[in-house]
């Protein structure tokens, strides 16, 4: 006995010392093992392609206060995480890419420049000052990362990547935008209000491309125009249109984000000052050469994919606001492939023209519970009323779409004349235009259609706070992802693209999800029902009051006939009520059973599997004792 317990704790000592040793060896070995599902940890292949393109050197100075004795310990992992990342890019580099750390102690020259570079130091709580970033140079060129916020892990690859492509590009493509809405933000028109700010996704694409504003009154758009952004195009002119028309036909790439109900555009400073009521907007002439159908008073939802929303009374999944998962996104196209979490707001309904000969293919679509209201009905109606309105209609419908074939222009007279302006006796002399007219594309060309616009505004797609004195903005779901590989997508760049769209390092429950949509639409079906029987019950008191002559008055003798018929639609709304509660009290405890379920598997799974692992091993070691005893 005493012999088998020695043996006994051998093992278990030789057992713990071999711990130790692999962790050791683990620590120093420069190998890793990536076990999320889609690789969040593995340096993708857009960034490859990005580094091995590298024709230059690169250096990548790293300052991060590791001597500092009051860092937070997530903030020393997630220093280490960079590093590590770092070095990595510059292993793959082939030598093209020099790293460089630096610890910048106070009155040091590396701290004086850190500053310099723009790498701002952040103050702990403690007083001590943290500095955590980095500066990527190449040639005369540099773009500083000023600090590398833990928040941001799931963009560290992005973040990195776009730096390095952008110090190595000599010219950048050159995007387009015309718009209605004010997107550069600036000083407001009305006084005493703050200055606007600009648009999140606008400063993102400026880091990387040459964005230019069009002005409005454009009749032509240039040929160095890489891509065409039209966004919200509210009542363009005809000679607007005309130039858009002609860069299409021309082989121009274009995206056109079109919204029935634009919260964007209230915030404008026209809206505010009661001048611009109108916030739909619709290209109408090229949709019906495009083969797109839609109707600009129209607003779509869809239930499937509501949105929790606080509408004052309790929480419920708002149908017009519409969250999509990967499942309702075009797994196969290149800019919604690899998207999970998009937030459409309000949007309009797209779907191909009957008689259009163009392919028409929708990137993101609708289900068959999907509906359709009047878009005024959002201005006047509450949430809950809106959400029992909107019936399904069994009608196709996309938000998002492509639109290829050799298209047809909008004006087969030619080049439209041109409009007095206001205050204008006559319009002014047309100048001539660089191109000829064109009825017809000669080759088949593609536009891209949002119906849209909100999605893609500071409101719904990020979320801005302070960390540690900076001033920190990151997306909230995909949409800035969307837009921006929209853009990339056409604009011929799509390494980056693929790298931004990578998985997400929060993952939903999505049976959850699918249970509370269920319970949202019986909540809907008995509270519509309940409403109902409060309006009969309402009418046929008003009925009764009227023929009595009496109405408004606060005391009525009803006949008993009519206290029995009142006495009868009060116990059916108490029935009906009764009815309400249990079937919330099921689907709650259904909702409740399931979270419970999946803890107690998430907790005993592991040690359950050890333990079977354990009893066999200890079976076979008892089998094989026994048969030495017996020989």
């Amino acid at each position: 006995m005493s012999r088998n317990w020695s043996y006994s704790s051998l093992s278990i000592l030789l057992l713990f010392i071999c711990l130790i040793a692999v962790n050791v060896v683990a620590y120093y070995l420069p190998m890793r093992a990536d076990m999320t599902a889609e690789k969040l940890y593995t340096i993708s292949e857009g960034s490859r392609s990005i580094l091995s393109g590298l024709k230059d050197p690169l250096r990548i100075k790293y300052y991060f206060s590791a001597s500092s004795e009051e860092l937070p310990p997530y903030i020393k992992n997630y220093a280490e995480r960079v590093r590590e990342v770092l070095e990595e890019y510059e292993n793959l580099s082939s030598g093209r890419i020099t790293l460089e750390t630096f610890d910048p102690k106070p009155d040091t020259e590396e701290e004086e420049w850190a500053e310099r570079y723009g790498i701002n130091a952040v103050t702990l709580p403690q007083g001590s000052r943290l500095y955590f970033g980095a500066v990527v140079l190449m040639l005369d060129q540099e773009m500083t990362l000023p600090f590398f916020d833990p928040r941001r892990e799931r963009f560290l690859e992005y973040d990195l990547t776009q730096a390095i492509y952008k110090v190595s590009q000599t010219e950048r493509p050159k995007i387009g935008i015309l718009s209605t809405l004010n997107l550069s933000g600036g000083r407001s028109m009305i006084p005493g209000q703050r200055p606007a700010e600009k648009w999140v996704f606008l400063g993102e694409m400026e880091k990387t491309m040459e964005v230019v504003n069009l002005p409005l009154d454009t009749e032509e758009i240039a040929d160095d125009i890489g891509l065409l952004l039209v966004m919200h195009p509210k009542e363009f002119s005809d000679s607007l249109v005309y130039a858009i028309d002609q860069f299409v036909l021309r082989g121009g790439k274009t995206i056109v984000m079109v919204d029935p109900n634009g919260r964007a555009d209230l915030a404008s400073p026209m809206n505010q000052m009661g001048r611009q009521p109108q916030i739909a907007s619709n290209l109408p002439k090229l949709f019906e050469k495009w083969g797109v159908d839609y109707d600009v008073s129209k607003v779509s939802g869809d239930p499937t994919f509501g949105t929790p929303v606080n509408t004052g009374s309790g929480v419920m999944r708002f149908p017009m606001w519409m969250s999509f998962n990967a499942q309702a996104l075009d797994q196969t196209h290149p800019v919604t492939s690899q998207l999970e979490n998009v937030l459409f707001v309000e949007a309009g309904a797209l779907s191909k023209a009957k008689d259009s000969k163009h392919e028409y293919t929708p990137l993101l679509s609708l289900s068959d519970k999907s509906g359709i209201l009047d878009a005024f009905m959002l201005r006047f109606v509450q949430p809950n009323q809106i959400s029992r309105d909107l019936k399904p209609d069994n009608q196709s419908k996309s938000l998002i779409a492509r639109v290829s074939g050799k298209f047809e222009t909008a004006f087969p007279g030619g080049r439209p004349p041109a409009e007095k302006k206001e205050g204008e006796e006559q319009p002014e002399p047309q100048q001539p235009l660089n191109h000829e007219h064109l009825n017809a594309a000669q080759e088949a060309t593609s536009v891209m259609v949002f119906s849209d616009i909100d999605f893609i505004s500071d409101d719904f797609s990020v979320q801005k706070m302070n960390f540690l004195g900076q001033r920190i903005i990151q997306p909230a779901n995909d949409n800035l992802n969307l837009m921006l590989n929209a853009v990339e997508h056409l604009s011929g760049n799509e390494a980056l693209m693929s790298i931004r769209s990578r998985g997400q390092f929060a993952r939903p429950f999505t049976r959850l999800q699918a249970m509370q949509v269920e319970a949202q639409m019986k909540f809907q079906d008995e509270e519509s029902r309940l409403q109902e029987t409060l309006k009969q019950v309402q009418n046929q008191l008003d009925t009764l009051l009227e023929s009595a002559g009496k109405k408004g008055e606060t005391e009525v003798i009803l006949p008993p006939e009519m206290q029995a018929e009142i006495k009868r639609f009060r116990g059916e709304e108490r029935q009906t009520r009764k009815k309400l509660r249990e079937v919330r009290k099921v689907l709650r405890q259904d909702i409740e059973s399931l979270g419970t379920r999946l803890t107690v598997i998430n907790m005993l799974a592991v040690p359950l599997i050890v333990g079977i692992i354990g009893f066999f091993f200890y079976r076979s070691r008892l089998q094989a004792r026994n048969t030495r005893a017996v020989s």
